[in-house]
C-alpha cells in the first residue's frame, strides 16, 4: 500500500471522532466503576468503540461517496485516494475485531456491541436519507456507547443519566448536521427532515431539543444524585448549546454549522466530565 493510500485508509476512519468515542466510552465504564475491576476493562471497552465507531465511519463514506462529492468533497473517497472497495473491507475488519474483543469481557457486552454494529450499517445502508429515522438511530447509538459503558463495568443503571444526556446532544447534532448538508443531501436524493420541511422547521426542532437537553441536566441535581461542582460544570455546557442555538439561527451557513456541531462534541466531552467530577 502507497504511502498515500495508507493516509487515506487512516482518514476513513476519522481519528478525530474515534478518540472521542474511545475517550467516551472509558469515562463512561469509569463512571459506572469499572476501574474497581482494573484498568483492562477500559483499555478494551474503548478500543471495541474505537474500532467499531471507525468501521462505522467508513461504511458510511463507502455509501455516501456521490454526496459527499458535494458536501465533503475532501474526504478520502471523495477525491479518489481511496476505492469504495476498500472502505467496505476497513469497516469489516474493525467491526469484526471491535465486536471479537468482547469476549475478553463479559457476554452482555458482546451482544451491545453486536446491535450498535448492525444499527450503524443499518443508518448508512438505510436509514441516513430519511427523515428524522436516522437522526434518531445515530443519538440512541451514542446513548449505546454509554449504556456499553455501564455494562462493561457491570452497572449499567450508572450509565443512565450520561446516555440520556448523550442521545439529547446528539440528536440535535443530527439535525443540525443535516442542515448543513442539506445541498448534498438534496441532489443525492436523501430525503432528510431540512430538504422536506424546510430549514426553519428543522433548527426549530433542533432548538427545542437543546432546550429540552439544558432541562434533562438539571435533572440529577434536582433529585441529589449530583452535587453542586457537577451542576457547576454542566452549566459551562448549557452556555455553549446556548451560544449554538444563538449561532445556528443567526448563520445558517454550512461553514458556520460544521463549527456548530465541532463545539457540540466538545460540549458533550465537558458534560462527560461533568458527571465525573460529581
Amino acid at each position: 500500500m502507497s504511502s498515500k493510500k495508507f493516509v487515506a485508509a487512516v482518514e476513513v476512519i476519522r481519528p478525530f471522532n474515534v478518540a472521542i468515542i474511545m475517550l467516551v466510552i472509558a469515562a463512561a465504564v469509569i463512571l459506572a466503576g469499572g476501574i474497581e475491576a482494573g484498568v483492562v476493562p477500559v483499555i478494551l471497552a474503548a478500543a471495541v468503540g474505537g474500532l467499531i465507531g471507525g468501521g462505522a465511519n467508513a461504511i458510511n463514506d463507502y455509501f455516501d461517496v456521490a454526496i459527499d462529492r458535494i458536501n465533503k468533497p475532501k474526504r478520502p473517497l471523495a477525491r479518489g485516494d481511496l476505492a469504495p472497495r476498500s472502505a467496505l473491507i476497513i469497516w469489516l475488519v474493525c467491526t469484526l475485531g471491535g465486536i471479537s474483543l468482547n469476549f475478553f469481557l463479559n457476554s452482555a457486552s458482546f451482544w451491545v456491541a453486536v446491535a450498535a454494529s448492525v444499527g450503524l450499517f443499518l443508518y448508512s445502508a438505510v436509514l441516513k436519507g430519511t427523515v428524522l429515522l436516522g437522526n434518531l438511530l445515530v443519538a440512541a447509538m451514542t446513548g449505546l456507547a454509554l449504556i456499553y459503558g455501564g455494562v462493561v463495568a457491570g452497572f449499567p443503571e450508572q450509565a443512565l443519566f450520561p446516555a440520556l444526556f448523550a442521545f439529547l446532544i446528539n440528536f440535535g447534532r443530527e439535525i443540525v448536521k443535516d442542515v448543513e448538508d442539506m445541498e448534498g443531501d438534496r441532489q443525492g436524493n436523501a430525503v432528510t427532515l431540512p430538504v422536506k420541511f424546510g430549514v426553519s422547521k428543522a433548527l426549530a426542532l433542533a432548538t427545542g431539543v437543546f432546550i429540552l437537553l439544558m432541562g434533562a441536566t438539571l435533572v440529577p441535581f434536582t433529585i441529589g444524585a449530583y452535587g453542586t461542582s457537577y451542576v457547576l460544570l454542566v452549566n459551562v455546557v448549557n452556555v455553549l448549546i446556548c451560544y449554538v442555538i444563538v449561532s445556528m439561527w443567526s448563520d445558517k451557513t454550512p461553514s458556520n454549522l460544521g463549527k456548530l456541531n465541532n463545539l457540540l462534541k466538545f460540549s458533550m466531552l465537558i458534560g462527560l466530565g461533568a458527571i465525573y467530577v460529581a
